[in-house]
């Protein structure tokens, strides 16, 4: 019996010498630092595992996200991360994570095509075109707010997932649709506010009808392009503070009718 239970230690001791190393050799890099002034120089020290931390201000570059990195703002909403009018601002590779940032002004907000991505907390607007595009694998996109793009806020092509879903986040103004989907997507979209869309709140291509649609609050749209508004979801007006003004989507107490999400939490972005 000692004898089994020395083997089992030595065997745990070896997958752990093999975990460990990677867990402490993650770097946090702050930019701006000493010899990092912009995101792209940050990124070409990083691997995966590791932070760029970013400080108030504003960057004007588009960046390509390494695989396993996590970008984030030390201060929710103070980094803006500019695409400069073209081009895509961010593109996501394979397990990397954005956090708590501003990303406007370019042709597209960002870009996921790898499994593993998460998208979270953030302020996707402005954008020339669409303000997040998702192919083949729906990254987590969760607390964001989404909008006043001149596209649509989210497009997915041939997007499944059985563990990310568009969960709590706020799609409004945007000039086209809130939410298209295409292709052979298969995936959740729950408690949003899709509020004030140019077009449909939510267009879904037919061979896309798997997508699951349940305690989103659909305002105000032009339309939905769905057979029908599925049960239990809601069409109420969200009374937005100040969302032109001040990018507050937080709802007046006064003059919203409340309702409750999944986890009965409050639609939309839980991050004002």
């Amino acid at each position: 019996m000692t004898r089994f239970s020395f083997k089992k230690a030595i065997l745990f001791l070896s997958i752990a010498t093999m975990i460990v190393p990677y867990a402490l050799n993650a770097a946090s890099l702050h930019v701006p630092s000493v010899g990092m002034n912009t995101i792209a120089e940050a990124m070409l020290k990083t691997r995966a595992g590791d932070t760029i931390v970013l400080e108030k201000g504003t960057y004007r570059e588009r960046v390509l996200l390494a695989p396993g990195v996590t970008l984030i703002s030390r201060t929710p909403f103070a980094a803006v991360v500019d695409g400069t009018g073209k081009g895509v601002v961010i593109t996501m590779g394979k397990n990397s994570t954005i956090e708590g940032l501003v990303v406007r002004n370019g042709t597209i907000g960002v870009f996921s095509n790898s499994p593993g991505n998460k998208i979270v907390s953030c302020r996707i607007i402005k954008n020339w075109q669409t303000g997040i595009i998702a192919v083949r694998h729906l990254p987590i996109i969760e607390d964001n707010v989404i909008a006043f793009n001149r596209g649509s806020g989210f497009q997915g092509w041939d997007v499944r997932s059985t563990s990310a879903t568009i969960n709590h986040n706020t799609i409004s103004y945007n000039g086209n649709h809130g939410i298209a989907v295409g292709g052979a997507s298969e995936f959740i979209v729950e408690n949003n506010v899709v509020a004030y869309n140019e077009r449909f709140g939510m267009k879904v291509l037919s061979e896309a009808e798997k997508v699951q649609v349940t305690n989103n609050n659909f305002y105000h749209n032009l339309n939905n392009m769905l057979k029908k508004l599925p049960s239990g979801n809601f069409s109420f007006d969200p009374a937005f503070v100040a969302p032109r003004t001040g990018m507050n989507f937080s709802t007046d107490p006064a003059k919203c009718c409340k309702a409750k999400g999944t986890d009965d939490q409050e639609l939309g972005t839980r991050i004002r």
